[in-house]
């Protein structure tokens, strides 16, 4: 087993990303001044949280999460944009997405598969994956998920420091 083996199971305190941090690719409590340094005038993927949010307490899907989930990450887009950094949000397509196929309903905002799937080719297109502080990241299977890939194909990963978005420690 390799220092650089991540477990498949979400693990923020897993000692290789201890071994990615040693190797300059994983950056935890990162502050924005760092992120623009290195992400300025390249493609960032923001990994923002969403399936786990975005339903009822039943578990069934809640419209009103899931557009709050877009607004959330289109926040940071913005703020990022205006930094010179150009971010691809799929969280913020795809809910548009999801919100225009209402008269068919023929994609499942619910289906991890299918939206993994269809994140791919946004994340492998990016040379560095962001996670802002926005609440739930931690729990976020699928952000999990995008960093254990983003680190293993050795691409930086960011994770923004609370507090960063109003341009300091708060």
């Amino acid at each position: 087993m390799s220092d650089f083996d991540l477990p498949h199971v979400r693990n923020w305190d897993a000692p290789a990303l201890d071994a990615y941090a040693g190797a300059c690719l994983f950056h935890r409590d990162a502050r924005l001044a760092d992120v623009i340094s290195h992400c300025r005038g390249r493609l960032s993927y923001l990994a923002t949280p969403y399936s786990k949010i975005a339903r009822y307490d039943d578990g069934e899907f809640d419209p009103t999460e899931s557009l709050e989930c877009a607004v959330r990450a289109a926040r940071w887009a913005r703020l990022l944009a205006l930094e010179g950094i150009t971010a691809v949000s799929p969280i913020i397509q795809a809910v548009e997405m999801v919100h225009a196929d209402f008269i068919d309903q023929q994609l499942d905002p619910l289906d991890v598969q299918f939206w993994e799937g269809w994140c791919r080719p946004l994340l492998n297109a990016s040379g560095t994956v962001i996670v802002p502080p926005i609440s739930g990241w931690e729990y976020s299977d699928g952000i999990w998920v995008e960093v254990c890939e983003a680190l293993r194909t050795q691409r930086r990963v960011f994770l923004i420091k609370p507090g960063e978005e109003f341009g300091g420690d708060e």
